[in-house]
């Protein structure tokens, strides 16, 4: 028995439902070209469920002022996100962004949001959820490990070097946890998420917050 085998079905699926909602409305804004409102939805500024990274740690109005051209700036690297065929790209881009900021966390999660059949979410809930997977479902191996990246200096070169990496393993846990959670889901009698990398940082949120909230 896995650590998702115990969760509730539906609720993961009531979360997906609302970041689902959140894409269709990602798309729609990009579709009418209002760049103010898609990249305030992006960070999570106008719903907290468009960035759960920006807003857990209140960036979504620093990247905002902190930044020049900061808007066409950020509706700009989703773009660059939005026609990605492989999300190990998705770390340079971020990097060559140069926005303050916006790290791996919030700019892997705005990736996702707009391309969830690609890129996937790299931030403490998959990182954590990722480690559980590495270390056997033993909880607290995963608890110190994750402390460790919390705790050291994200703005230095070595930190973003081990994000970046970190990042590309999430690619097959991710996909495993995905398809892991088809299955569960079906068993209970509750539909999967389409949208695969969607579907699994639910899946993550749940977990994580089963254990921390």
């Amino acid at each position: 028995m896995s650590a998702i085998s115990n969760l509730d079905w539906r609720e993961v699926r009531e979360h997906y439902n609302l970041r689902y909602a959140i894409y269709k409305q990602l798309l729609e804004l990009v579709k009418q070209a209002k760049r103010s409102e898609f990249v305030e939805l992006l960070l999570g500024i106008s719903d907290p469920n468009g960035n759960y990274s920006a807003v857990e740690h209140g960036l979504g109005p620093y990247i905002l002022s902190e930044n020049v051209n900061a808007v066409d700036r950020v509706w700009e690297l989703a773009a660059q996100f939005r026609v990605l065929k492989t999300a190990h790209e998705v770390p340079t881009l971020i990097r060559q962004a140069r926005l303050e900021y916006l790290q791996i966390g919030v700019g892997s999660e705005a990736s996702c949001m707009v391309n969830p059949r690609v890129c996937w979410v790299a931030n403490a809930r998959t990182i954590w959820t990722q480690l559980v997977i590495k270390h056997a479902d033993d909880f607290d191996k995963a608890d110190m490990e994750l402390r460790l990246y919390r705790d050291a200096d994200s703005t230095s070169e070595m930190n973003y070097a081990i994000w970046t990496e970190i990042h590309s393993e999430l690619a097959t846990s991710m996909t495993r946890i995905a398809e892991e959670g088809d299955q569960l889901a079906r068993k209970a009698g509750v539909a999967a998420g389409s949208l695969t990398y969607l579907w699994a940082d639910c899946i993550a949120n749940a977990l994580y917050a089963g254990h921390y909230e």
